[in-house]
Order: C-alpha cells, then sequence, then structure tokens
C-alpha cells in the first residue's frame, strides 16, 4: 500500500462544497460531513458498522446537485464520541443521534439513505418518526435480517457473551488500549478486512485513525462495535414491521450477499410483491458488501432514478 505516512494529504479527497459539523449531545459530541446547498431538499446518509460519514463521499460525488447532504459519524465511529463506557450498545441505542442531526437542520421531512447498519437504524426512525422520511433506500441492509433464532439465543448473543468477564474488558476498554499500527499496515488491514481498493480505503482512514505516538495510529473505534448487534425482533415479527409503512423504498443487494444467503431466511426482502403497501423496489448488483464504495456511480444513478421518480414503487 503506497500511502502518505501522514493524514494531510487526505485532506485534498473533500469535495469543494465539504462542510464539516458538530453537533452537542449529552454523552458529547457528533461530527458530520454536508454537501451542497443547506436551502435543497435534504438527504440523511448513514453509515454501517465500524465505518465513517466520509465512506459516502464517492458516492455523492456522482449524486444530484439539487439536494443537500449529510453524512452522520455514528457514536464511536468516525470522530464523534463515545457513548459512555461499560453498558452493550444495542441499535435503538443510535437513535438519538439520528434525532439530534435531523433536530439540528430543522428538518421536517427527507430522504434517507443507510448502508449496513445504517439501513437497519432508517428502519426504526422511519417507524418513531413516521411521515418523516419521504424516501428510503437501503444499500446491502445485511444487519437489517440479523436476527437470532428465539429470544434466549437473542438475548446470549446480546447479553450473557458481551457480559463474560474476559470479553467485557476487552470490549468496554478505551480506544488508548487499541492496537497501534503504522499508517500503512492500518491501511492494509482495512482494505483486506473490507476488500477495498487503496483509493477507497483512504476516505474512510482519514476519519478512523488518531496518532497514537512514535509515528504510529490506531483506529478510533468503540470496541463494542466489534460485537455484532442483533435487531431485537423474532422471525415473525420482522415482515410486518417491515412491511406496514407506505414509505416508498429502494433496496440495492449486493450480489456476494445474496449469494451467500444473507437473506435465505426473509424471502419478502427479495420478493417486491410481498411489500402490502406496493412501496418497495428492490434491485442485485454484482459485487461486495461495500457497493457503494465500489461502484458509486452506478448505485448513484439507481438512487437518483429513485429520488427523482423515475422507479416505479
Amino acid at each position: 500500500m503506497r500511502v502518505s505516512t501522514t493524514l494531510t494529504r487526505i485532506s485534498r479527497l473533500a469535495l469543494n462544497d465539504e462542510k464539516e459539523w458538530v453537533i452537542n449531545a449529552p454523552w458529547g459530541n457528533l461530527t458530520a460531513l454536508s454537501w451542497g446547498d443547506p436551502t435543497n431538499k435534504p438527504v440523511l446518509l448513514c453509515h454501517g458498522r465500524l465505518d465513517a460519514c466520509s465512506g459516502f463521499r464517492p458516492l455523492v460525488q456522482h449524486m444530484p446537485k439539487d439536494y443537500f447532504y449529510v453524512s452522520l459519524d455514528l457514536p464511536g465511529n468516525g470522530r464523534s464520541d463515545h457513548f459512555p463506557r461499560g453498558s452493550r450498545l444495542i441499535i435503538t441505542d443510535f437513535m438519538p443521534a439520528l434525532e439530534r442531526l435531523k433536530d439540528h437542520f430543522k428538518w421536517k421531512n427527507f430522504v434517507y439513505i443507510g448502508h449496513s447498519l445504517g439501513a437497519a437504524l432508517g428502519k426504526i426512525l422511519n417507524q418513531v418518526h413516521p411521515g418523516e422520511i419521504t424516501k428510503l433506500v437501503d444499500l446491502d441492509p445485511q444487519p437489517a435480517y440479523l436476527l437470532a433464532k428465539d429470544f434466549r439465543k437473542w438475548y446470549t448473543r446480546q447479553y450473557r457473551h458481551f457480559f463474560g468477564d474476559q470479553e467485557y474488558e476487552k470490549t468496554v476498554a478505551g480506544k488508548e488500549t487499541a492496537p497501534r499500527y503504522t499508517y500503512e499496515q492500518a491501511g492494509e488491514r482495512m482494505m483486506k478486512a473490507r476488500n477495498l481498493s487503496e483509493e477507497v480505503i483512504e476516505h474512510i482512514l482519514e476519519r478512523s485513525l488518531e496518532p497514537a505516538g512514535d509515528g504510529l495510529f490506531r483506529y478510533t473505534y468503540d470496541q463494542r462495535f466489534k460485537s455484532f448487534i442483533f435487531m431485537p425482533f423474532l422471525n415473525d415479527t420482522l415482515k410486518e414491521f417491515y412491511t406496514s409503512p407506505a414509505t416508498p423504498t429502494l433496496a440495492i443487494f449486493a450480489s456476494q450477499s445474496v449469494d451467500r444467503g444473507f437473506f435465505k431466511y426473509h424471502p419478502f426482502a427479495l420478493n417486491d410483491s410481498e411489500w402490502k403497501n406496493g412501496n418497495y423496489k428492490h434491485i442485485v448488483v454484482e459485487g461486495g458488501h461495500d457497493i457503494h464504495l465500489e461502484k458509486p456511480k452506478e448505485i448513484a444513478e439507481h438512487i437518483t432514478e429513485f429520488m427523482n421518480g423515475n422507479i416505479g414503487v
């Protein structure tokens, strides 16, 4: 990996109209990036687990210019502060962060685009604030369909494992205890874990690393994100929860995720006719989980058609 050992060159990745935001919350600060004119129609972008808001930059570069895009660093990701140490994080813990952002900009209505965990959060936000999301875009929403087979297994995975002595000490430790790497090592690890190019991962590294002394860096992620966050539903309730809202929804699935069976227990995700309000359309795009980073232009074209009303749902 031929990258700079400092973060100074990364600033050149920023788009011309890019702006950084800091939003106060009771537990600390939330950070976000925006692109475009704030008087335009708003779009909220939400990333997945162990990611950063700057990961949407390649996609936004190909999106229509008559929208205002705001991408949030979820708590414990990017440059946003972590939640207080000690507790287990579950998916609904992140709702206040999304609410803080939309309230900060005084949005009454907005488009929501979520990748991975961010897509699952959008499903919940749409139920908590019905009618506010005008259009919903899911980008390979694996975690939205990640369930335990029964409540006992859900509880065991979410809590009993987390509060085991060794696991607890590891996952609630602050970033100060995180391993240190050279910039090149950190980049190589991310490239391998996410199967992405050097050019793409630099967009994420810029907000996911901080100096840790001796010329080394550490990831800023909250260690609790290393544990999977399962949806707090059982199989028989998930379909009703997702299909009951009438919000127009475009779901873009990565072919590799479909082929690996991530959605086999929830076939309605890949069957538009099972969404009772006729408001759902799905597309399968060749590629891996980070399809918006692998193929930003292609994904932007699909989303633009949907946002501009050229794809019927």
